[in-house]
């Protein structure tokens, strides 16, 4: 559970940092502004960061549910440890 914690951190950092310096560069060359490049940029970075932790967390949270249609598994015991 830790690595996983950890793994979301360090992606969505990393996510931050490049979306920040692209968007924000980007902005600099259209406008010459640097200030609004940089907060423009910081916005843009901090939005996929965020998107990047939410996935991360739903796709945790789908992969943790049992499976309950008859045709997902066998029937064995299995079944009844998903359930628990």
């Amino acid at each position: 559970m830790f690595a996983r914690i950890a793994g979301t951190v360090i992606l969505s950092v990393i996510v931050f940092i490049v979306v920040t310096l692209m968007v924000g560069l980007g902005v600099l060359w259209l406008t010459g502004d640097v200030e609004r490049g940089a907060v423009v940029g910081v916005i843009c970075g901090l939005a996929a960061a965020f998107t990047i932790s939410a996935v991360s967390t739903a796709v945790g949270r789908n992969e943790r549910r049992p499976r309950s249609r008859a045709g997902d598994r066998s029937g064995g015991s299995e079944d009844k440890e998903d359930r628990l």
